[in-house]
Order: C-alpha cells, then structure tokens, then sequence
C-alpha cells in the first residue's frame, strides 16, 4: 500500500527547515548504507550531530508522528532516525532492499513501512524519482515540497539518477505497532469509513465502527 501525506511542512515549517539546512555539514551517502546497497548510493547526507541538526531533525519527526494520514495508515510504534539526503547531478541510488532489521542492539527497529519527505519542488530538478518496483508496473513518485510518501520496507525502489538541479528529501523508517501489512490495510480503511460516516444522524452506527476498530487493534497491535 502506497499513500500520501500531503502538507506534513507547511509553507512557514518548509522555508525554516530549508534554511537550517543551508548550515548543515554533508558527507557521502554510502556510509549510511547496508554492505548490499553501499554499491549503488551516489548522494549525500547531512551531519545532523549538532545542535542544529538535532533540532531540526525533532522539528521534522514531530510533524511527521502527528500528520494523521502517518498516524492512523502506518500505527507507528517507534520511528528511525532521520536521514537527510542531497542528490546532484550524475547522483541517485540504486535499486535496493532496506534492511529488515536497523540500529544497534539496544535500539533496534524492525523496518514495516519506509518514507520519503520531499523538499525540493519537481520543477527544481529532473530524474530523482522514488521509483517502487512492482511486478505489474513500476512506479515513480516525485512530489511538492512538504509532503511525504509511506511505501513497504519490503519492496524494491531506486532514486533515479538526477539529470538536473539538486534533489533534498528526509528519509526514514517506521516500525508500525500492527505487524502485518494486511491488517494494517483494513485498519486504515475502517478508519477512512469511520471519518466519513454521518455520526450525529447514525450514532448507533459509528459506535458499532468505535467498537470493530477497537477491537481489531486490541488483537493485532503489539502492547
């Protein structure tokens, strides 16, 4: 399941977090990479170990946490930390798998859902696509600045290489409280049937919904 969360930097949170990043220090990309993937990742990554990078770096995952469409479609239990990607001209990465398994032992996350938070507006740059292998049909996803796509850890995806200006994207990984990707699925469509229904003329009914989500989370959401 591909979705959306559009506006999760407003217009005010995206030119302040553009602007602390012009002070950010960068280095190679592949050092951030798994030993597989180390051999297809041409970019950079900012140095987000100072106090700047570290306020900024909290400043972006809270508004990712609350976005609601993050809320409610992935069930976040823990979050990752945040890489802050630059890719120029000639740049890209590689087709690749996440790693199932992130951090070290005492912080380890199971990666169930990763995300690309796009900084850059798509007429600022050509290629840099985050393409998602299917089996069917490929898809290439380049979205405004401020909003984020939630796709599998799982699945096979590339940025393609950048012909063209300069690429900036957050990305991250969410080790969801609902393991499996199916019941997360139905959880997130109850939860667009329940935004929609008509509670104050069929209060019954939206409690008999309360009741159903309530009780799939009880049974598939790890304590």
């Amino acid at each position: 399941m591909l979705l959306i969360a559009g506006g999760v930097l407003d217009d005010a949170a995206l030119a302040w977090a553009l602007a602390e990043i012009e002070a950010l220090d960068w280095r190679p990309g592949h050092e951030t990479a798994g030993p597989a993937a180390r051999e297809v990742k041409r970019n950079e990554q900012a140095d987000l170990t100072s106090a700047r990078g570290q306020a900024l770096e909290a400043f972006v995952r809270k508004r990712i946490l609350s976005h609601p469409i993050v809320a409610l479609a992935a069930r976040p239990r823990r979050l990752s930390r945040l890489l802050l990607s630059r890719t120029d001209v000639g740049g890209g990465y590689g087709p690749h798998v996440d790693n199932a398994l992130m951090g070290g032992e005492d912080a380890r996350l199971r990666s169930d859902l990763s995300f690309t938070l796009f900084l850059t507006p798509p007429d600022a740059y050509d290629g840099g696509a985050l393409r998602i292998h299917a089996p069917l049909q490929d898809t290439e996803i380049r979205l405004p600045p401020g909003d984020l796509i939630l796709y599998p850890s799982g699945a096979v995806h590339e940025v393609t290489t950048v012909e063209r200006g300069r690429r900036l994207a957050f990305v991250g990984w969410i080790e969801s409280q609902v393991r499996d990707p199916s019941a997360r699925e139905v959880l997130w469509d109850l939860e667009q049937a329940r935004a929609a229904w008509p509670a104050a003329h069929d209060p019954a009914g939206r409690m008999a919904l309360d009741k159903a989500i309530g009780a799939l989370l009880r049974r598939w959401a790890a304590s």
